[in-house]
């Protein structure tokens, strides 16, 4: 299945949900996707596409748009295609619905998200510290507005 074709698929299984695809090179595709559908979508491309490997789920801050923007990088093992869908979400009260049902992993990513943009996931079935010293909790420190971002030295890092 090339990119042309996954896009399609997910255009008319999703239509009006999927938005701003874009073919980025012949094993690549970049789409914004509505937060709401994201399961679903997810659902979708394992059972119906063979997109069957979450390869990486994370947050990017934009505090000049008041958004943040989870992004899934999701990969099969039956085609060359690797598909980046970015759900951009309300800074000021980021929540989205769990992918951990359709991809085990997410567990992992999303409770790291959590912990480091303040990224709640619905649903969760763990959604406990994975990283963060107790004193660090609740102050998302992967934020562009926090007070120590970004760390210039590597003294603190060890």
């Amino acid at each position: 299945m090339d990119a042309k074709a996954i896009i399609d698929s997910l255009s008319s299984q999703f239509p009006g949900v999927i938005c701003d695809a874009q073919v980025e090179s012949d094993i690549r595709i970049l789409a914004k996707v509505k937060p709401e559908s994201v399961k679903d979508i997810c659902q979708y491309l394992k059972e119906k596409l063979s997109f069957g490997h979450l390869c990486c789920e994370l947050g990017v801050d934009h505090p000049e748009r008041n958004e943040i923007e989870v992004v899934y990088v999701i990969g099969s093992y039956e085609h060359p295609v690797v598909l980046i869908l970015k759900a951009i979400l309300p800074r000021d009260d980021p929540e989205i619905e769990s992918v951990v049902p359709v991809y085990w992993n997410a567990n992992w990513y999303e409770r790291e998200t959590y912990e480091l943009f303040g990224v709640k996931y619905l649903n969760h079935p763990d959604l406990r510290p994975l990283v963060l010293p107790q004193e660090l909790l609740g102050e998302w420190p992967l934020r562009k507005d926090y007070k120590g971002f970004p760390n210039k030295t590597a003294r603190n890092l060890v």
